[in-house]
């Protein structure tokens, strides 16, 4: 479809999207679909890399490069080493001024070019973000997650009051917007750590200038048993801790000690909620990574009114609430368990792709 305006006629693409595969052989010709079926297709380059997977994923994903002769799809491949680094690998191959992430069993929704492109097109923009919807395997819709309320719509500066109603909000979202690429360092996502989004979406905000809010969900995220972000393992504890300590380090009597401690405040809160999930062996671990961040807290607080006089409000107690929403989870697992409900969904195969039907 032809751009509808001369200011759209770029003969180089605005957008890449950067597609991260691992064993989804069943969603991935989807996720493509869903963005070679949108109306400015050709503002975008689709940059797929495929990180070791060992099933059919990267044979279905070169089928759709074939069918597109390579136009718009470029298919990269590497040994087994994470998100982290399956996106590291794509963003060094963008050579478009702006750049967005899609997981491989996610969806664009209807109307995401046309909601996007114009915007991105203005290049006045550092951030443009947009409302998600959550879907099933079939795509049916589950629920909704509002970055942007209709009141907080268009385009303004990154101030200190959008920062603070990031960190209150916290949807740390990788794919949930659209960044200016020159935001992000060579390698910007932790390899080899759970929670990378929280590593690296706060930081990349402090560099906006500007942001754009689009009050629309235009990308439809998969919720699928068995996938990475309905388990927690001692190992997820440990990488909230990281993300944590890095957040408390930026703190330095500066102005911007309020917004580094909201975040720290969620990830805390968001360990709180794994440590309750994690496997009966892990948990005594899992709860003494809990309160050595809780230490990491104190510690800021101690070095803040030292420095500045500075009062920090300390943590709540943590550890009664922890332990009823861990009963709270096994009571809701032995009901499933009751009702015959696997938690173990395997996963989709393989099948043939149809055309994006969901509408923004």
């Amino acid at each position: 479809m032809p751009f509808e305006s001369d200011s759209l006629r770029d003969t180089n693409p605005l957008l890449s999207i950067v597609v991260a595969a691992y064993n989804i052989e069943g969603y991935i010709e989807e996720a493509l679909e869903s963005l070679l079926s949108q109306p400015h297709v050709d503002a975008m380059k689709i940059i797929v890399v495929d990180d070791g997977s060992r099933d059919e994923t990267y044979a279905a994903a070169r089928a759709i490069v074939e069918r597109d002769r390579g136009v718009h799809v470029e298919l990269l491949r590497q040994e087994n080493r994470g998100l982290s680094a399956a996106r590291n690998t794509g963003l060094a191959a963008v050579r478009t001024p702006y750049v967005g992430f899609l997981d491989g069993d996610d969806i664009y929704l209807d109307g995401f070019t046309e909601a996007v492109i114009p915007v991105l097109a203005e290049r006045a923009w550092d951030l443009v973000e947009y409302n998600v919807k959550i879907i099933d395997d079939d795509g049916r819709e589950l629920d909704e997650i509002d970055l942007v309320e209709t009141a907080t719509s268009g385009g303004g500066p990154v101030n200190r009051a959008t920062l603070q109603q990031f960190a209150e909000g916290f949807h740390t979202f990788a794919w949930a917007r659209v960044y200016r690429t020159e935001l992000f360092d060579d390698e910007p996502f932790p390899v080899g750590r759970h929670y990378e989004d929280m590593a690296v979406v706060p930081s990349t905000y402090l560099r906006a200038s500007s942001i754009f809010r689009i009050p629309t969900p235009l990308i439809g995220y998969r919720r699928r048993f068995g996938s990475i972000t309905q388990r927690a393992s001692i190992d997820d504890m440990r990488d909230l801790r990281t993300n944590g300590r890095e957040a408390l380090a930026r703190c330095d009597g500066g102005e911007l000690d309020d917004y580094w401690l909201t975040v720290f405040d969620k990830l805390f809160h968001r360990a709180c909620h794994v440590c309750a999930r994690v496997d009966r062996g892990s948990f005594k671990q899992a709860s003494e990574t809990l309160s050595a961040m809780a230490v990491d807290h104190r510690k800021t607080r101690a070095k803040l009114a030292e420095r500045s006089g500075r009062e920090v409000v300390e943590l709540k107690p943590f550890d009664l609430n922890v332990r009823a929403d861990r009963s709270i989870h096994f009571l809701k697992g032995l009901v499933k368990k009751m009702l015959r409900r696997s938690l173990d969904h395997h996963q989709r195969e393989r099948r043939p792709s149809t055309s994006n039907q969901l509408s923004g």
